[in-house]
Formats: C-alpha cells, structure tokens, sequence
C-alpha cells in the first residue's frame, strides 16, 4: 500500500520481506500467521490476456460497431480539408475550419463528463450519434444540390465538434461497462488499437471515393457507418446517472471531480503530462506537417503522405504494443518514456532536412504517441472509480483535446517569428524540457497504475513481501 498511500499525501515506506517492528533501536519479534493464506512463493496472481476483453459478448458487439463507425469518421475527416479547398478556401482556412472543429473540446469537455455520469450513457449515445449521423446526411444532400457554402462548413465543424465532445465521456463510460473490472485494461487496449486501425483504413477509402464518386460519397459513407454504432450501443442495457441533482449543480460535480483528480498525485501529474503533449506535441503534427513537407523536405504531395503514411504505421505498430504494456501493473514507465521520447521526436523533426530522417522520425514519434496517450487512457479508465470514471475521462480528454486549439495559435505564432522548421523545433523542446521538470517535481507519476491499483503492483513484484496477517505477543505489545 505505499504507493497509494503516498500518491495521496501520505509519508509511506514499501517493507522487503516482511514487517519488522522496532523499539528503541532494538528488533521486536513478530510472529506471523502461518494458518492465513498467502501468495504463492516467487509468483503472482495471474493477470488476465491482451486479448480477454473479448472473450466477453457485449464487448465484441460493441468494439465491432465502434470499429465500423469510427473508419467511417475517418473516411470524412480525411477528405473534409479537400473539400474545403474545393469550395474556394485557402490554406488559412483549413486552419480556422480545424479550430472551429477543435474549440467545442475545450467548451464542453468538462460539462461532457457530468452529463455522463448523471444521465442513461446509452440514451446519451443513441442521441448524440442519431444527430452526428444526421450531419453526415445534411453534409451530402447540401454538396449534392450544391448549396454547401464555406461559411455552412464552418458551421456544420462547430456542431460535428460538440457532438463528439459530448459523446466521449458516454464512450468510455459505456465501454467500461461491456467487461468486468478485470479486462478492462484489455478493453481499452483493443479500442485504442482500433482506432488505429481505422486512422489507417479511413483515409485510404477517402482517398479511393474522392477519386471516383466525389465527395457526396465521402458524406454518405460517413452516414452509414454511424449505424454500426447505434446499433451496438441499442443491444447493451441502460444505466444509471452515478450522481444525482438537478442540472443546476452541474458546476459542483465537476468541481467534484477535478478535486478527485488532484487528490492523487500520480494522475495530476499525468493530466499535467497530456496538457503538455496536447499544447505543444499534437499541434506541429496537426497543422504543421504540409509546411514541413514544404519547406524543411522541399518537397510535395508525395512527400506529405510518405511523412503521413510513416506516422501511422508508427501509430499501429504502437497500438499492438499497447496491448502487452496495458497489462503491467506499474505502467508510469512506458508512460514517462514514451512522452521523452516522442518530445525529441517533434523537436528533431523540426530541424531535419533528410527525408528518410523525418521518416524514421515518424514512425518513433507515432509508436511513442499512441503508446503515451494509450497507456494514459487505460490508466485514467482503471484508476477512476464508477461514479467518477466519464468526469475522469473528461477532464483528460479536456487536457489533450481542449487545448489543442491554444496550442496551434501558440504553434502559428512560433511559425510567424522562426518558420516552420523553428516553431516545431521549440514546441518539441517546450514539451521536452516541460516533462522533464514535472518528473523531477513529481516522481508520482513513475508509479501509475500501482498508485491505482497497489496489491498488483506489490504481488506482481515481490509476493513474499505481503504480509496478511501479524500476531505481536502481548507482552512486546505494552513496549509499543
């Protein structure tokens, strides 16, 4: 228990072989209870597979139609820039049509996880996907008719934007409840390779349908996909709100939670983490990757899709890995190096000029990602409790995402004074040198997932330590 005593405040030390009790300076005996089971010597209890989220029926249904659906977002996100472009927008559009897509993240992040927690997720769900099916819908007959305006676009960005800020703390909430608490690390494991899988898979289909049926394709594909998920998410069981009131107290629950939050040392210091990453390591690959291709490769479309194509393959490799990380008890470092490691992977990338370089770079720098942002969602999912896991969730999803938006006007005015190659090169050395001075201030975060989850981490690593049970003859007990 002495990391999650001490990840709470607490002065706790881990005992090696035991417990010793002492009294001025001289060693008492302890007389331990032979007749309490105990661990078996040298082992641990065993953990459950990479794969044992799926040998549950809800979750396979569920995976499966988020899987469809979410290869279907990806189809239309991966064309939406082109069909700005060929709407008449310039460059500087495709950045205000990001922000506005980007922004309801930082709005309505944390209200997104009380409504989680307070309302039916799956009614949630079935909601919030009917409307974003319903977007797709509009998107295609308004391109079909030809009536679909930038200005429409902008708009029709802010609603796409809020719905799915909505609709993830009601995600995670609604994918914890399809496995018991003992796969869920499996669980979220498999869906964050999914969503690799889909990043994958989407943008070569937007690229296919672009080529041959035009965008009202792109559109409708979208649409359809969207009912793999409300019909995955209509066959799993209601839920109850985990907290109760009226809307009116929607500010108390939140504050609730972020308290919750900064109570534990080791996930503060991880959402600290992932403000970082999501200031200043998301934007130099989100906004900054054409103008790199550019100006620091010297090169064109091809170059931007080698750059692309080496970040996702990086991206899934990562993603596979996760499953066997996801299974460790202390996960805090996977989760610190790969947040180093990805740090110097932005910075390098800004003074490259090797194309095979930036490539290698890329494939690093997607690997350590997903891996960081994986890890840090299966910590942030098992560390949470019932009543507070989709609040959790929201205030990370509030750190990365919800940010984002300041970190690309941070990254267009470092691109301003020093150019492209300059304003990914101090993003990446900001985060770097940020990450740095949390771990050395915060050494909690070295021990996530044993913080959450301390008999694990103690049977996993040395079960002789644990002592169940300790008898002190009473007569030692009075020179206590």
């Amino acid at each position: 228990m002495a990391h999650w005593l001490k990840d709470r405040g607490f002065e706790a030390y881990a005992i090696v072989g035991g417990l010793t009790v002492l009294d001025n300076g001289h060693r008492l005996p302890v007389e331990i209870d032979t007749d309490t089971p105990r661990l078996p010597s040298g082992g641990s209890t065993p953990r459950p597979g990479a794969l044992s989220a799926l040998r549950q029926p809800r979750f396979r249904i569920y995976s499966a139609g988020v899987l469809f659906s979410l290869t279907g977002n990806w189809v239309e996100a991966a064309a939406f820039g082109y069909v700005v472009l060929l709407l008449g927008g310039s460059p500087a559009t495709l950045g205000l049509i990001g922000f506005l897509n980007t922004i309801p993240n930082l709005v309505w992040g944390l209200p997104a996880g009380v409504l989680a927690d307070r309302y039916d997720r799956r009614r949630l769900l079935l909601g919030f996907q009917a409307a974003n099916m319903a977007v797709a819908v509009l998107l295609a007959v308004l391109w079909q008719t030809g009536s679909l305006t930038v200005p429409l676009l902008g708009a029709i960005a802010v609603i796409g934007g809020s719905l799915g800020t909505l609709s993830y703390p009601a995600f995670q909430g609604v994918l914890a409840s399809t496995v018991p608490p003992d796969d869920l690390e499996s669980a979220v494991a498999i869906n964050s390779l999914f969503l690799q899988i889909a990043r994958f898979v989407g943008p070569a289909i937007a690229g296919i349908l672009l080529a041959t049926r035009g965008p009202t394709w792109v559109f409708a594909v979208n649409a359809v996909s969207f009912l793999g998920v409300l019909m995955a998410v209509a066959q799993l069981p209601g839920s109850r709100g985990a907290i109760s009131g009226t809307i009116g107290k929607l500010g108390g629950s939140m504050r609730e939670a972020i308290t919750y939050v900064f109570e534990q040392r080791s996930i503060a210091s991880l959402m600290i983490l992932t403000a970082l990453a999501g200031v200043f390591g998301t934007p130099p690959i989100a906004f900054m990757l054409p103008a790199i291709a550019r100006v620091q490769l010297d090169g064109g479309g091809g170059t931007l899709g080698a750059l692309t194509a080496s970040i996702g393959l990086g991206s899934l490799f990562g993603s596979a890995v996760l499953l066997v990380l996801a299974r460790r008890p202390n996960k805090g470092e996977p989760v610190v190096a790969s947040f180093l490691v990805t740090a110097v992977a932005v910075a390098a990338v800004g003074v490259s000029h090797s194309l095979a370089f930036s490539l290698c770079l890329g494939v690093v720098g997607g690997f350590c990602g997903v891996v960081f942002v994986g890890l840090s969602t299966v910590v942030v999912q098992t560390a949470a409790s019932n009543a507070m896991r989709a609040r959790v969730s929201a205030i990370w999803a509030a750190a990365f995402v919800g940010l984002l938006p300041l970190g690309g006007l941070i990254t267009a005015g470092l691109t301003a004074a020093f150019g492209p190659g300059g304003a990914v090169l101090i993003d990446g050395l900001v985060m770097l040198i940020g990450g740095a001075v949390i771990i050395a201030r915060r050494p909690e975060v070295m021990w996530l997932g044993c913080a959450a989850l301390p008999e694990a981490c103690i049977a996993a690593t040395d079960p002789g330590s644990v002592v169940l049970q300790v008898t002190i003859p009473a007569a030692n007990a009075e020179q206590l």
